[in-house]
């Protein structure tokens, strides 16, 4: 049985999708979950942070719909040796709303991303950022940073690297007596569990 946790309550997904109405501050923690198909809706003045956590070879889908004064931060890792899918749509359907996309992933196989951020005509104030790090050691990305915006009032940033292991920190690991199994262990690491440095209890559930 699959199960998503919201602002310390637990909620079951008996067919992986689900819709949940966001009226305050809260946060999900998704740890493993196959196929989520999750949609959000983001009602006045609220907030939600997403730890998303994977290392399945699946497909995993979120839609966001922001109203208005809603700031939404999604941060997920992953690490994969197949296939894996990741689609993530958010909708600013309101003013003075942020969406923030934090992804930082290890793929040993194909990793395929379609990250999606949409300002809607006629909507005001408006703040979407898409930070995507992925670390292709023996594997592949594709990697689709998407920005519709539909009007002037908005910032809206994205940046995305796809890269193998730098050989400069590779070497300064093993300069201090490091092998070399064990400094890419460390860098993936880095990967994966760097986002979620200061979220300790999803920490410990992951680990």
């Amino acid at each position: 049985m699959n199960k998503i946790l919201l602002d310390k309550e637990l909620f079951v997904l008996d067919n992986n999708s689900y819709k949940i109405d966001v009226t305050n501050n809260s946060k999900i923690y998704i740890n493993n979950i196959s196929d989520v198909d999750l949609e959000i809706n983001m009602l006045d003045n609220s907030s939600l942070d997403i730890y998303l956590f994977n290392t399945k070879n699946t497909n995993n889908k979120i839609l966001v719909n922001q109203s208005n004064n809603t700031t939404i931060n999604l941060y997920h890792s992953f690490k994969i040796d197949g296939n894996y899918n990741f689609d993530y749509n958010s909708i600013l359907n309101g003013d003075n709303n942020v969406n923030n996309v934090f992804i930082s992933g290890v793929s040993n196989g194909y990793a395929n991303m379609s990250v999606d951020g949409n300002a809607i005509k006629g909507t005001k104030n408006n703040e979407l950022n898409e930070n995507i790090r992925v670390l292709t050691i023996n594997g592949k990305a594709h990697i689709m940073p998407m920005l519709h915006v539909s009007v002037l009032d908005v910032i809206a940033n994205h940046n995305t690297t796809i890269s193998n292991i730098s050989k400069k920190y590779l070497d300064y690991l093993m300069s201090k007596g490091i092998n070399k199994e064990k400094s890419v262990e460390l860098i993936e690491n880095g990967y994966l569990y760097g986002l979620y440095k200061n979220e300790e209890e999803f920490l410990n559930l992951i680990r």
